[in-house]
């Protein structure tokens, strides 16, 4: 079982031992720490409650004033998944929240969360657990509604979703914060645990930069049995943009979380056009359970880009095709914190074409954009 609240600490004190840079950069793609054992080599460790990695190699205090809410424990037999319920915590701040940092923990087997933020007048009821269905809440039409807050990776005992110096998500006065549930329990035993949200707030005035998010899916996912597959979109956002805001297409990369599960073996975003065309943006290898999110410090300037490119690889050995869901199916996701005048959700509805690259087959489908401008939220 992922057991979140008891894990290895690393020191974060500033004479304390140094891995090589090469060692902390490897270690920090799992959010981990790095320091060296016994006979000098590289150990990764997971940070404590409280702290986050840096790119030094350190658990580093997460900056911020933290407010934390313990939900309610979540029960799954061996080999259950749950899925369709929600829970809710009702923040009752009289002024807007500036959120610098996010932290999650959780030993119930959570296979993937994702965390809205909504005026406390929507989604009426008692905080706690309930069926998302008899609130009717739907996740993007709450993001509209509010904002996003964070995105678990996949399976992720603890995870820190930290923004650079300045940079902050506003909740404004009277919000509700909502995540789904989805809760896979892989092992033999019964699995009682919670999960427990940190949100770590700074002062307005120490604000420089308010994000906005955006959201990547390529759900029409039809993964070939015995093989190797890509499915890649090519995002044409810099039209769509423009329509929507009345102004040129400039974003700012500050955080990035891509999703998939075990069969996924990479994802990667691309910027395509302008000065930084083709560059990698990220280019995550594997499937491990690990926190996945990556920071940008400093950020990535796209100014000029005109799209993005997005995709996924998988590794199917099973005799069956694999499609789009939850269970033993497949996603290919990327959640972000951009600067920018709007936000955007893009989705691939349909696969339209299929070339071999080597020994991959190769899936690609047209992307569509919703845009939504976010200035001033």
């Amino acid at each position: 079982m992922l057991v979140a609240l008891a894990m290895v600490s690393c020191s974060s004190e500033e004479d304390a031992p140094r891995c090589a840079a090469d060692d902390a950069q490897r270690c920090l793609v799992n959010q981990q720490g790095c320091t060296p054992d016994a006979e000098g080599a590289a150990e990764c460790v997971p940070c404590t409650s409280g702290t986050r990695a840096n790119a030094e190699g350190l658990c580093a205090r997460i900056p911020g004033t933290a407010q934390t809410h313990d939900f309610d424990e979540v029960v799954s037999e061996p080999g259950q998944e749950l899925s369709g319920l929600c829970r809710s915590w009702t923040l009752d701040n009289d002024e807007e929240l500036w959120v610098h940092a996010v932290e999650l923990e959780q030993d119930e087997a959570s296979h993937h969360s994702n965390w809205t933020f909504v005026p406390d007048t929507l989604y009426l009821g008692p905080d706690g657990t309930w069926p998302c269905a008899e609130r009717d809440y739907h996740q993007l039409q709450a993001a509209v509604a509010g904002g996003v807050l964070y995105a678990q990776s996949t399976q992720a005992a603890r995870e820190v979703q930290l923004f650079p110096e300045g940079a902050a998500v506003r909740i404004p006065p009277r919000s509700r914060i909502i995540s789904d549930i989805h809760v896979l329990n892989a092992t033999p035993e019964t699995v009682r645990g919670h999960a427990r949200l940190s949100i770590y707030t700074i002062p307005r005035e120490d604000v420089t930069i308010v994000l906005t998010p955006f959201h990547i899916d390529y759900h029409a996912l039809t993964i070939p049995p015995r093989a190797t597959s890509r499915f890649v979109t090519t995002c044409d956002l810099a039209s769509d943009f423009e329509a929507a805001t009345e102004r040129p297409f400039h974003i700012r990369l500050f955080y990035s979380l891509p999703h998939t599960h075990e069969l996924g073996t990479r994802v990667f975003l691309q910027a395509i056009g302008g000065p930084r065309d083709g560059e990698m943006l990220v280019d995550v290898r594997g499937y491990n359970g690990e926190a996945r999110g990556l920071l940008y410090e400093p950020p990535v300037d796209l100014a000029g880009i005109t799209g993005l490119r997005f995709g996924c690889e998988f590794e199917n050995p099973r005799a069956e095709e694999v499609g789009w869901g939850i269970g033993d199916q497949e996603m290919c996701e990327m959640l972000g914190f951009v600067e920018s005048a709007a936000a955007f959700e893009s989705r691939v509805a349909e696969t339209t074409s299929m070339r071999m690259d080597g020994d991959v087959q190769e899936f690609s489908g047209e992307c569509s954009n919703f845009v939504i401008p976010w200035e001033g939220r």
